[in-house]
């Protein structure tokens, strides 16, 4: 007869800010244990993200749960972090002629979800970011809101507030097997066994992987490697009144960090999960950019390094319960969004595994369920496009 292991209502695996987040909101309908390989919280995407929160920045169902996430930013539970969990520095968006209508139409979606923008002449917008070469450039989206976040300070807040309510969290430990039976997840992790009513996926970029295990097919979820170094800024700037300076195109964007100036090439090189490492090309293309795009140079490089973002095909989120087993959900494909939306994708991932109405965001932002569940078939889909090519 097989002996009685430790049940949960959920098993969560994955430890940054997705994984903490979402085993939070669960935490409050039954007893939740939250599984991370690593030895902390955040190591991978979490923790290597420029970490700030624009409401314009990523694909629309990531915008509308970057909406819904700022409540949750601007004012946590009581004693959820000992510091705010934001700091505001602004936005702007540089686009060139071809680029207004773009820039018009983010505009008017960010006004339509109460978000406060403008759109400036490059040279007026130049002022605010005064590094920034405005040649090329016509017309630029001031989102006076963004702002950085503390990612540290959110995930630790989410796994504190989470063992309050009796959230358990297993470090340096590997969910091995999982395996539907009886009615119920059987876990074998490279420590314990126990069992688990419904598992949530939130694994980053192996999310597939942790897929595969349970024998749930995989999503063709593709990690990309994303690179960004710090450098020392022009004498005598005050780099800390600077607003994060993005192209619409996406070739680079910089901002204030710790008095330094950190700058990426928005690089996106396909790669096997992994602990990612700067590669020299990428870090060149970094300087190359941004001696190109401003008037800055750099001259010493304080620091870099390299995360992963994760994407599915359509580059949507994937959350929600599998189409093939309703009891394994995803909470994943957050392609650099992850950090920003984490309190609205959780609030919405825990809401469809436990069965309960949709967060309020849903409806009065009108957002498109079918577009972001695992049910779509925005593999096949993408793929015919590609061969459309």
């Amino acid at each position: 007869m097989e002996s009685r292991m430790e049940h949960f209502e959920a098993v969560v695996i994955g430890g940054g800010a997705a994984g903490a987040s979402v085993a939070y909101e669960l935490s409050c309908f039954g007893p939740v244990v939250l599984v991370e390989r690593e030895a902390g919280l955040g190591y991978h995407s979490t923790g290597r993200s420029a970490a700030v929160i624009s409401e314009n920045y990523g694909p629309l169902g990531w915008q509308t749960l970057v909406t819904a996430s700022r409540p949750f930013f601007e004012a946590p539970p009581p004693g959820f972090a000992s510091n705010p969990l934001l700091h505001r520095i602004g936005a702007l968006y540089f686009g060139t002629r071809e680029q207004e209508a773009s820039l018009r139409n983010d505009e008017a979606e960010l006004k339509r979800r109460g978000v406060s923008c403008r759109l400036l002449p490059a040279t007026e917008a130049a002022r605010l970011s005064p590094t920034v070469r405005t040649n090329g450039f016509t017309l630029a989206l001031h989102e006076p809101e963004c702002a950085d976040i503390d990612a540290d300070a959110l995930v630790q807040g989410y796994v504190r507030a989470g063992k309050a309510r009796g959230l358990r969290t297993l470090m340096s430990t590997e969910a091995v097997t999982l395996e539907r039976r009886t009615a119920v997840w059987h876990v074998r992790t490279s420590g314990v066994e126990f069992t688990a009513s419904r598992v949530v996926n939130a694994a980053g970029s192996w999310a597939d992987e942790v897929a595969a295990r349970a024998g749930i097919r995989p999503k063709g979820l593709q990690p990309y490697r994303r690179t960004a170094i710090t450098f020392e800024a022009p004498e005598g700037s005050d780099v800390r009144s600077w607003p994060m300076t993005f192209d619409v195109a996406e070739t680079w964007y910089f901002k204030p960090e710790a008095g330094h100036v950190m700058v990426s090439p928005v690089d996106k090189t396909a790669c096997p999960a992994c602990d990612a490492a700067p590669d020299e090309y990428d870090v060149a293309l970094a300087i190359d950019r941004i001696e190109n795009a401003t008037i800055m140079k750099v001259r010493r490089i304080v620091s870099r390094w390299a995360g992963l973002r994760t994407f599915a095909a359509d580059e949507q989120p994937v959350i929600g319960p599998d189409p093939d087993e309703a009891s394994f959900h995803w909470l994943a494909g957050q392609g650099g969004n992850g950090v920003m939306g984490a309190p609205g994708a959780a609030q919405l991932a825990a809401a469809l595994a436990m069965g309960e109405s949709l967060p309020g965001f849903v409806g009065a932002y009108g957002m498109d369920i079918g577009r972001v569940l695992p049910s779509r078939n925005f593999v096949a889909k993408a793929a015919k496009q590609q061969a459309a090519v």
